[in-house]
């Protein structure tokens, strides 16, 4: 695992990359849940944002890049409720971000997403004045490039969200009706 050397280079490839494929999701995303549908979505956003952000942080920040980069990050004691914390503020941002973009005329879907991507800026940068760019996987990144790929990465986690609120109100009316 050590050996592995995340770069600016591979950042933008990869940012590139990831904005190829959510533009269309997003645009199909945005097709696919109306206004009205979103504004009965405020809920089951929270929940799937809790879902999401759990999962990664525990895949990812709890057991798989625990040891490289994120005890660098955060007090060891943060360890194992690093799923709890982060599903947990991730969900409530969902919600302000619900909020938020229910003031929009238009495009409310594409500015809950757009919400999402745009929080990586804050929660990367906080990471990086924490010393997330000196690990040595991690000491070839520049801050703008990990800042730019985070923007793209998450923007594709709240379009899965958005997906997943969907399905699960669609799933919680079937399951009423029967």
């Amino acid at each position: 695992m050590n050996s592995v050397r995340v770069t600016s280079a591979l950042l933008w490839r990869c940012a590139l990359i990831v904005g190829l494929v959510d533009a269309p999701l997003v645009l199909l995303v945005a097709k696919w849940v109306p206004s009205g549908l979103f504004a009965k979505l405020k809920w089951h956003l929270a929940g799937s944002a809790f879902i999401v952000y759990s999962l990664l942080w525990g895949a990812f920040g709890s057991v798989y890049f625990w040891d490289s980069v994120y005890q660098a990050v955060f007090p060891g004691w943060f360890h194992w409720l690093l799923p709890l914390g982060f599903g947990t503020l991730y969900g409530l941002l969902a919600i302000a971000f619900w909020h938020g973009s229910r003031l929009a005329p238009r495009g409310q879907v594409v500015c809950f997403i757009l919400f999402g991507g745009m929080a990586s800026l804050a929660g990367h940068a906080i990471g990086i004045s924490r010393g997330l760019l000196r690990v040595p996987m991690l000491v070839e990144a520049s801050p703008l490039s990990a800042l730019v790929f985070g923007v793209f990465e998450f923007i594709f986690y709240w379009t899965v969200i958005i997906a997943m609120g969907v399905a699960g109100w669609w799933l919680e009316r079937r399951v009423r009706r029967e």
